[in-house]
C-alpha cells in the first residue's frame, strides 16, 4: 500500500511539473509575441498568429492594416507594456491543444493631428476621447496627459494559445469583441467555456 501511495505521489508530482513546464513554455512564447508587438515587428507578430486566421483575412492584408494603424500621421499608438498574469490549464480537442493567456496591457495613444490646434480645442478633444475610452475600459483605467496630447489605457485581456500539430510551435489568437466571430469559428465552444473562467 505504501508503495502504491509513493507511486501515486510521484505520478501527481510529474504531472504537475509537466503542466508547469507547458505553462512556462506558453508564457515564454507569449512574451516574445508581446516584444514583437511593443517593437512593431509586424512579421514577427504575424508569425505567431494562428494561421487559420489568414484564411479569413490574408496575411499581407493584415500586415498592411497594422502598418497603417501604427504609422498613422494622425495618431501614434505605443504599447508600453504587456505582462502575462496567468496561463490556464490546457484542454485538447481533436488533437489540438488550447490554453488561455491572461495579460495586462498598457497602451499609449498620442493624437498628433491635434498638437497644433488651439489649447481649448485640444482640451475639448482630449476630454472627449478620454470619456469615450473610459466608457469602453472603465474610468479607473484611462489617464490623460494634456502636455503630450495622449491617453494611457490600462486593460486586462486574454488570448488563446493553440498548439496544432500542423505547426511547429504555439500560436495565438486574440480574444476580444472585434475577434469574437473569428474566435468562435476556430476555438471549440467547450474550450471557450472551460478555459475562459477568470483566475482568482
Amino acid at each position: 500500500m505504501k508503495f502504491i501511495s509513493t507511486l501515486l505521489v510521484a505520478f501527481l508530482f510529474t504531472c504537475t511539473v509537466i503542466a508547469q513546464s507547458q505553462k512556462e513554455t506558453i508564457t515564454k512564447h507569449a512574451e516574445t509575441y508581446y516584444d514583437y508587438l511593443n517593437n512593431q515587428n509586424f512579421d514577427g507578430i504575424l508569425d505567431y498568429m494562428y494561421p487559420k486566421v489568414f484564411e479569413m483575412a490574408p496575411r499581407e492584408q493584415m500586415k498592411m492594416g497594422m502598418q497603417q494603424m501604427f504609422n498613422s500621421p494622425d495618431m501614434k499608438i505605443e504599447f508600453l507594456s504587456n505582462d502575462v498574469t496567468h496561463v490556464s490549464d490546457e484542454k485538447a480537442v481533436d488533437g489540438i491543444t488550447y490554453a488561455v493567456v491572461f495579460y495586462n496591457s498598457k497602451m499609449k495613444m498620442t493624437f498628433l493631428s491635434e498638437k497644433d490646434k488651439p489649447a481649448d480645442d485640444q482640451a475639448s478633444f482630449l476630454e472627449f476621447m478620454k470619456t469615450t475610452m473610459q466608457t469602453q475600459f472603465g474610468s479607473e483605467n484611462v489617464t490623460s496627459d494634456p502636455e503630450t496630447m495622449s491617453l494611457v489605457i490600462n486593460m486586462d485581456s486574454n488570448m488563446f494559445a493553440i498548439n496544432d500539430p500542423k505547426y511547429k510551435t504555439w500560436k495565438f489568437i486574440g480574444n476580444d469583441d472585434a475577434m469574437k466571430s473569428l474566435v468562435d469559428t476556430i476555438v471549440p465552444e467547450a474550450v471557450r467555456t472551460e478555459l475562459l473562467k477568470r483566475p482568482e
